[in-house]
């Protein structure tokens, strides 16, 4: 009987260790721009990024959380003149999600002084429509958004069906209006908006966990069910 209980115990064991490595969260895209180009530095899948609205780039000191030497990070510049152009101007990154699930988005981003205050995330599920993220609000001018917030922007979208196993998704990080009003506000209190102000990114990624194949966890339902079952007989 005891060593019944042993297998038993065992076997729940592989079948649980089975059941979460199919879960286990995989880096979908990593770019870090250490190599100063727009290619994607990491994933299983790769994806591409896109300038918005007139955008152009530098290559320049990158994030404070990048250890690797050198450290690099994409600054961006030209961005709307003041009072035109909200939500138009930044960056745009593609990232297919073919295959995965419950998908997580991070990054490291930087306002100059002079850049807008205000950003927003945004993301598509069909590559062409843009729903609201979050709003990135600077603490001040010449910070990154980890130094202001402890640590890197993480959008979470786990449970997002729409997100999930896409093709298509996308996301972006554009300049917006002050809240309320249809003008910029800087980043640094005691400087005024100019479209020469910078937008840095820096350790964009994407995670995910793959979408569970229907014969695995059949498998493994039917397995754990037959292990309960025999748990019942000895226990009887």
């Amino acid at each position: 009987m005891r060593f019944k209980h042993i297998l038993l115990a065992m076997l729940t064991t592989l079948l649980v260790a089975t059941a979460l490595a199919a879960h286990a969260q995989v880096q979908l895209s990593l770019w870090n721009f250490n190599d100063e180009n727009f290619n994607v530095d990491g994933g299983v899948l790769g994806g591409s990024l896109t300038l918005l609205g007139g955008v152009t780039h530098e290559w320049v000191t990158g994030s404070p959380l990048d250890t690797a030497s050198p450290n690099r990070g994409m600054n961006t510049r030209n961005y709307p003149a003041q009072g035109t152009g909200n939500r138009t101007a930044g960056v745009r990154f593609n990232t297919p999600t073919t295959g995965y699930m419950n998908v997580v988005v991070k990054l490291d981003f930087r306002w100059s002084n002079t850049a807008s205050k205000y950003a927003r995330f945004q993301y598509t599920v069909d590559g062409a429509n843009w729903i609201d993220g979050p709003q990135l609000v600077a603490t001040g001018g010449d910070t990154w958004y980890s130094q202001g917030y402890g640590g890197l922007l993480v959008v979470d979208f786990t449970g997002n069906s729409a997100v999930s196993n896409n093709p298509l998704f996308a996301f972006r990080v554009v300049s917006e209006f002050a809240p309320g009003t249809n003008q910029y506000q800087a980043a640094r209190a005691t400087s005024s908006y100019a479209s020469t102000g910078t937008y840095r990114f820096d350790l964009v990624e994407v995670q995910a966990v793959p979408v569970p194949e229907p014969a695995s966890l059949a498998s493994v339902a039917a397995g754990l069910a037959g292990l309960f079952a025999l748990r019942r007989r000895n226990l009887r």
